[in-house]
C-alpha cells in the first residue's frame, strides 16, 4: 500500500479532501443540519418540533429544547439536583471515568444526564424531568437516580403531578455498575 501512496500520491489528495470538512463543533454551531434531501436549517426542523416534513425523522434534542416544547419557550425553572462522589468506584479504562463526565459536562451543559424543571402547563403547576442522550448516552448513575428522586420529592413535596420524558435512555451506566443498578430500585420505590 505505501508504494501507491507514494507513485500515485494519494495521501496528499486525501489529506486535501479531509481538510476542507468541518470539524464537530463547527457542524454543531452551524444554523444547519444534514437529512434526507441534504441541508436544513435548524430553525426550520425547530418549528416542526424537530421532525423532517419529508422523511419523518425525529432529530435528537436536548432537555432544555424538550422543555421548551412542552412548557413554552424559557416557561420553566430548571431545578438543581445534588450530585454524588463522581467517581465511587475508580474505574480505570482507557479515559478515565472522570474525565469523561467532564467532556460530557461541558458538552451538554448539564451536570448530569436528567434535567428537573418545573413549569406551568394549562395553569397547572408540573414538575418534569428530562433525559438527554449526548450526556454518556443517556445512561443513569447515582446522579441520575440522585435526579429523579429530587424530581419525584419536590412533586410530592408540591403537590404537584411528575412527568417523566423517557425518549431516549442507555440503560444503567458500566462505570457505577452496582451503584447504577440500584438506582432502579431507589426510582421506582419514589414513583411508588
Amino acid at each position: 500500500m505505501n508504494w501507491i501512496k507514494r507513485v500515485l500520491h494519494i495521501g496528499e489528495k486525501i489529506k486535501k479532501v479531509l481538510k476542507k470538512r468541518p470539524s464537530k463543533e463547527e457542524i454543531e454551531s452551524s444554523d444547519w443540519t444534514s437529512c434526507c434531501k441534504g441541508p436544513i436549517l435548524k430553525k426550520e426542523l425547530e418549528k416542526n418540533l424537530w421532525v423532517c416534513d419529508s422523511c419523518g425523522k425525529h432529530h435528537r434534542i436536548s432537555c432544555r429544547q424538550r422543555f421548551d416544547i412542552f412548557f413554552g419557550k424559557n416557561n420553566y425553572e430548571i431545578l438543581k439536583t445534588p450530585i454524588p462522589k463522581d467517581d465511587p468506584l475508580d474505574w480505570k479504562d482507557s479515559k478515565k471515568y472522570i474525565d469523561k463526565l467532564k467532556e460530557a459536562r461541558k458538552k451538554t451543559n448539564q451536570d448530569s444526564a436528567v434535567m428537573i424543571t418545573r413549569g406551568q402547563l394549562n395553569g397547572i403547576n408540573i414538575t418534569a424531568a428530562a433525559i438527554n442522550f449526548d450526556f454518556m448516552g443517556g445512561s443513569i448513575a447515582s446522579a441520575e437516580g440522585e435526579a429523579i428522586i429530587t424530581g419525584v420529592q419536590h412533586a410530592i413535596d408540591n403537590n404537584n403531578p411528575f412527568v417523566f420524558i423517557q425518549i431516549c435512555g442507555g440503560g444503567q451506566r458500566m462505570q457505577e455498575s452496582p451503584i447504577a443498578l440500584a438506582q432502579m430500585t431507589r426510582t421506582t420505590l419514589a414513583i411508588n
